[in-house]
């Protein structure tokens, strides 16, 4: 499958740092109002799965044996060569030593050109790993579009690409689904499948889960609101008694101040009479 992998890679590879924010975003916005519905997706275990696809790589493994067998034909003849003539050199004439020196460049040149259109970044097993993957990569998408609109998913991730995750439940993963929405629109032939009613049985514990994990979200922002609630509570308790303790101790300044001013008039009115 390194091949494969490699394949959808480089298509991939710009956008999943893109997908890691956008991912985090969501589910932040997403806590006050219900759990982000994340599902996952194996494309190397889909793809195994598939019958036609399953063929198609025997073929392709065939021509790769066939192509490594001619690979090494070539190797061990111009090995043979550069061996001979590193043991005739010192016995034959300049002209026919240039000639067999040609004769070993255009081997070793032929050689990596075989090697690069066979197995090269444009070579045919790229082009074989394409034509192979891309219609069934192509239906598996769009069998995971339909499910994701019919199942209310927020996101669903392939665990098979090059995007890092650190950790996933397998409980969440609905490869089995997808394989069996492939089946059901007669797109494709599976093989080696579980039961239908253990798949549903499996997404049916996936949804109780979620369902849990919506619940327990909404319990905690619910008692978080309400430790916010008490906690301004307590906050407007404790300023108001602030409030009330500051006007009774500038109410028994004011008094004392009144009662220091009123005997210092009656002191005066004393010395005056």
């Amino acid at each position: 499958m390194a091949n494969t992998l490699y394949y959808r890679s480089t298509i991939l590879m710009k956008a999943q740092r893109i997908l890691i924010v956008v991912f985090c975003f969501l589910a932040q916005v997403s806590w006050g109002q219900r759990a982000t519905r994340v599902g996952f997706i194996d494309t190397d275990y889909i793809l195994s799965k598939v019958a036609s696809y399953a063929e198609m790589r025997s073929e392709l493994s065939s021509k790769i044996e066939a192509w490594n067998t001619e690979i090494e034909r070539r190797r061990t003849e111009l090995k043979a060569k550069q061996d001979e003539l590193g043991a005739q050199r010192d016995f034959l004439p300049l002209s026919i030593i240039e000639q067999r020196e040609i004769e070993i460049s255009q081997l070793s040149k032929a050689l990596l050109q075989y090697e690069l259109d066979r197995f090269g970044p444009d070579g045919d097993l790229i082009a074989t790993e394409v034509t192979i993957v891309r219609p069934i990569q192509d239906l598996i998408y769009a069998a995971v579009q339909e499910i994701a609109e019919a199942r209310s998913f927020d996101m669903i991730f392939d665990k098979s690409t090059d995007l890092v995750m650190l950790y996933f439940d397998n409980q969440f993963d609905i490869s089995d689904l997808v394989i069996r929405k492939l089946e059901a629109d007669s797109k494709v032939r599976v093989i080696g499948m579980p039961e239908e009613s253990q798949v549903e049985e499996m997404f049916s514990e996936i949804e109780e889960k979620r369902q849990t994990i919506t619940e327990d979200l909404n319990k905690a922002q619910q008692s978080k609101e309400e430790e916010k609630k008490a906690a301004l509570s307590r906050l407007e308790k404790e300023r108001e008694e602030r409030r009330k303790a500051y006007i009774s101790k500038r109410e028994a300044v004011l008094k004392a101040r009144a009662e220091r001013q009123k005997q210092i008039e009656e002191k005066r009115k004393d010395t005056i009479n």
